[in-house]
């Protein structure tokens, strides 16, 4: 699945674009402002439902304009729409329905983001990096959302009950046992995943920083050597004293290491982008081998990356399969590279809201 037509209008300060995007790599060039970002945000939006940048649907949408549109045709003659009103109102369309949920346009509209802001991954909690692995279980195992919101539903109810005195301990029993029931599915899920995951994450960082010795690892969020029913019902009164639960699926983590010490700790700028680019793309091709292509959008590519970092990376992307969309100001720090790989790619120039195929 590949976008073949994407058409965009009102979002930030594009007015109305239409583009025939290439199957495999697209670069928008343009100067600050000029709306390159905002065209990976509209297609952002269109396979998430949210933009990257801003949650307010008022700075998504053009000033003076009621809403704001994505359309996209697909190769197998599949199209997708979405529409965003200024007031947060939201139409979703998929394949002429538009009954549809944001679950199924995201299943059918798989996206990887690496933008500036993907360094949240290390500076950030466990928030981003446990959204990026579940971003992965998502896309690779049917099973993984039913359960997921199995355990969100038990999480809420739980922490309903913390807030009610005496009269949630009496009931929390049923809650502690549904909570450790879902939270034992969605780990094994997480745990088959990671396991998978890690010998295509080992060869993309051998691949980006072969100088570096790094290793990932998945924390669950508790012991899971106990029974987690138990280790809820012991834990009552610290949790009822913070107002949350502690222990679960939802303080799982993901965390790169450099021998005992986190990574992010002793590596560069520059460094932590490569490290979280492998995260990332290695689970693109994870998704791939499962038979599903992706769509990559890469945001300032060039930045804090020097020459030969910037020559790898590129040369990933060209050889992945994924269609990628480039953004960058200066077209000499990516466009011979993208020449010199020899793969096909098409160029948009980006301008004062529009947009035009060089």
């Amino acid at each position: 699945m590949t976008l073949t037509r994407l058409e965009i209008a009102h979002v930030r300060n594009l007015q109305s674009v239409a583009l025939l995007p290439h199957p495999r790599l697209n670069l928008l060039v343009g100067a600050n402002g000029s709306g390159k970002t905002s065209v990976l945000e509209a297609l952002h939006l269109l396979g998430l439902g949210r933009s990257f940048r801003s949650g307010r649907a008022r700075r998504l949408v053009n000033d003076g304009q009621p809403d704001c549109t994505v359309f996209a045709a697909f190769g197998d003659e599949g199209q997708a729409a979405i529409r965003r009103g200024a007031n947060g109102d939201t139409e979703l369309r998929l394949d002429n329905r538009s009954q549809i949920t944001m679950a199924e346009l995201a299943q059918r509209l798989p996206l990887a983001l690496l933008d500036p802001e993907s360094m949240d991954l290390f500076d950030a909690g466990s928030k981003p990096r446990r959204a990026q692995l579940d971003w992965g279980v998502f896309h690779v195992e049917h099973r993984f959302y039913p359960v997921w919101l199995r355990y969100q539903r038990a999480l809420k109810q739980r922490n309903s009950l913390l807030r009610s005195g005496s009269i949630g301990r009496l009931e929390s029993a049923v809650w502690d046992s549904e909570l450790a029931v879902s939270a034992g599915l969605l780990h094994s899920l997480r745990h088959e995943y990671v396991a998978r995951w890690k010998p295509l994450w080992e060869a993309r960082i051998q691949g980006f920083l072969p100088e570096q010795d790094l290793t990932l690892e998945y924390n669950p969020g508790w012991d899971v050597a106990h029974d987690l029913a138990g280790l809820l019902a012991a834990n009552w009164d610290k949790d009822q004293e913070r107002g949350h639960t502690q222990l679960g699926p939802h303080r799982a983590d993901l965390r790169v290491r450099r021998g005992s010490a986190p990574a992010d700790e002793l590596l560069s700028r520059g460094q932590k982008k490569l490290v979280v680019c492998a995260l990332k793309l290695s689970q693109v091709s994870l998704l791939q081998e499962a038979g599903r292509h992706c769509v990559l959008l890469v945001d300032d590519l060039a930045s804090e990356l020097d020459a030969i970092s910037r020559q790898r990376l590129i040369d990933y992307l060209a050889a992945s399969g994924a269609q990628v969309f480039i953004t960058c100001i200066e077209p000499d720090a990516v466009l011979p590279v993208l020449q010199g790989s020899g793969a096909g790619f098409k160029m948009f120039h980006v301008e004062h809201g529009g947009v035009a195929e060089a």
